[in-house]
């Protein structure tokens, strides 16, 4: 499954969605019109209420393929570890039993790296999620030595491959799998922005892969593909739409039938023609 991290911003407007937007225009479903799923990221902000689940489950109902991820609250990875659980997981439940839960995200901070207590951290926190499907991402290489990758095997969690700016310790494009799923996010390559402090988050994701880029990927998702009982491509370089063009894109070279792109996206991006 291909989607996209996210789906309301406002820089979509006359890229993504039309500009004016016609009366009654439902971004979410809008979106999942083109692609098969869809990394809900206002999770990772503040714990969704099951209202708001069940609103979104209810937006692609005429989708029976459709499948969400949702990343977990940013409490439980960034803040304090005696946050509860049972809250999120509770909100989710309209998705699941909906049958539409792909999988849950756990993102953690460059500066978790594979020590004892982050093992044990890690340790309490799949118990919670043991029962559902999850995916973790990391970004520090010293968990991707054969005995932390062993471990995370051991915990029922999938790892996630990133395509991230490079530095010393960051984790490279790959195609591991540590679990039943396959998970993979792009974050685009801009470096200036990425590591510069000063910089508007938005501009971090400003980014469109170019086809040899891709190509890569193209590469890797295959091979996760292969030994993964489903997998997930999620693009984050969300920036004036670039996400959505770089997903169409992939989704064409892997094969997958999606409908056309819409013209005012095409025009935006001409790669798309």
């Amino acid at each position: 499954r291909i989607g996209t991290a996210g789906f309301s911003y406002k820089d979509w407007e006359g890229a993504v969605y039309p500009d004016p937007k016609p009366a009654g225009l439902d971004p979410l479903r809008y979106l999942a019109g083109f692609f098969d799923c869809i990394e809900m990221n206002t999770t990772f902000y503040r714990v969704p209420t099951a209202s708001s689940v069940e609103k979104w489950t209810r937006a692609v109902e005429d989708r029976p393929d459709f499948r969400f991820t949702f990343k977990l609250y940013r409490g439980l990875t960034h803040g304090d570890e005696e946050e509860s659980l049972a809250p999120f997981l509770e909100a989710l439940r309209p998705c699941r039993d909906g049958g539409r839960l792909g999988a849950i995200l756990v993102q953690y901070p460059y500066f978790f790296r594979n020590t004892q207590p982050n093992r044990s951290r890690l340790a309490q926190l799949a118990e919670g999620l043991a029962d559902w499907p999850t995916s973790i991402e990391v970004r520090d290489r010293s968990w991707l030595i054969p005995p932390a990758l062993e471990f995370l095997t051991r915990l029922g969690l999938s790892i996630c491959n990133i395509d991230i700016c490079a530095s010393r310790d960051s984790v490279p494009p790959g195609s591991l799998v540590t679990g039943p799923l396959g998970y993979v996010r792009l974050h685009g390559r801009n470096a200036e922005a990425w590591f510069d402090r000063k910089a508007p988050v938005w501009q971090k994701y400003d980014y469109l892969y170019s086809e040899s880029e891709l190509e890569e990927w193209v590469r890797h998702v295959r091979e996760i593909a292969a030994q993964a009982d489903s997998t997930y491509v999620i693009t984050n370089n969300h920036f004036g739409g670039k996400a959505v063009a770089n997903a169409f894109q992939l989704a064409r070279r892997l094969g997958i039938e999606a409908p056309q792109p819409p013209p005012h996206l095409v025009e935006r991006f001409p790669e798309l023609r």
